[in-house]
């Protein structure tokens, strides 16, 4: 089975807005001595879009595999 267009399209957009949100000049912004709940903001925001970005991925696939 081919994937459609539009879902290729989707998960490439995903991979563009991770590699953005990932790279230094973003990320520098939530470095810091902060804490949440005792934990750094840093990896807070870290585990935080890695999970969303899991869950969008499988949203997408799962309508492909519909």
């Amino acid at each position: 089975m081919k994937m459609k267009k539009r879902h290729q399209q989707k998960l490439v957009l995903l991979s563009i807005l991770l590699f953005f949100i990932w790279n230094v000049p973003f990320i520098s912004i939530f470095d810091g001595a902060s804490h949440f709940f005792g934990f750094p903001v840093f990896f807070i925001f870290i585990f935080i879009s890695w999970s969303l970005s899991i869950v969008v991925a499988y949203l997408i696939l799962k309508r492909y595999y519909e």
